[in-house]
């Protein structure tokens, strides 16, 4: 039930102290989080103490937090963290180079998000009855009027209106 609940459904029952739903976020975004820290400060057990801190501050401030993107709320304050980690220990100067790597894999996993999102949009148009597909592509890919697409392929404008909405559906799933 709650594993195909929303980051906000989800949010909401974590201020209930709902523990099924924080086991559940922190399923959803600790492989990410842990390989995204690594990425940054390359010692497994801090950044494993790293991911708990947050994890344990997400569960700590449960009542008062106001979080619209759980993602982006996430990722930022490892950020943070991290920056910490590196002020408090002097051991390792925080350079130009991490404060640079931190948007560089922000760009490398947008750019990756991206292409996956790409590939599921082209599978999802290739999954679609050829003629819904063609309306698709020339509505929204080459911008072309209902009245348009109607005369190009001599069909109504109703026709036109329904293989949109028909295809509109089958994306909302992605």
């Amino acid at each position: 039930m709650y594993y195909e609940s929303s980051d906000q459904e989800l949010l909401e029952n974590l201020k209930k102290e709902c523990r099924d739903s924080f086991q559940i976020l922190y399923s959803r975004y600790f492989r990410k989080l842990f390989t995204y820290t690594m990425a940054l400060v390359k010692d497994q057990q801090i950044a494993e103490d790293l991911l708990q801190e947050l994890f344990v501050g997400l569960w700590e401030k449960r009542e008062v937090l106001v979080i619209e993107n759980l993602g982006a709320y996430l990722k930022t304050a490892l950020k943070n963290k991290i920056i910490n980690i590196y002020k408090r220990n002097k051991y390792v100067d925080l350079d130009e180079d991490i404060i640079a790597s931190f948007s560089s894999l922000d760009s490398i996993e947008d750019k990756l998000q991206e292409n996956d999102l790409e590939k599921e949009f082209q599978s999802t148009l290739n999954r679609l009855p050829q003629r819904c597909r063609n309306v698709f592509y020339l509505s929204r890919i080459k911008m072309y009027q209902n009245k348009e697409i109607a005369e190009e392929l001599n069909i109504s404008v109703r026709t036109v209106e329904t293989h949109i909405s028909n295809a509109l559906q089958h994306f909302k799933t992605i």
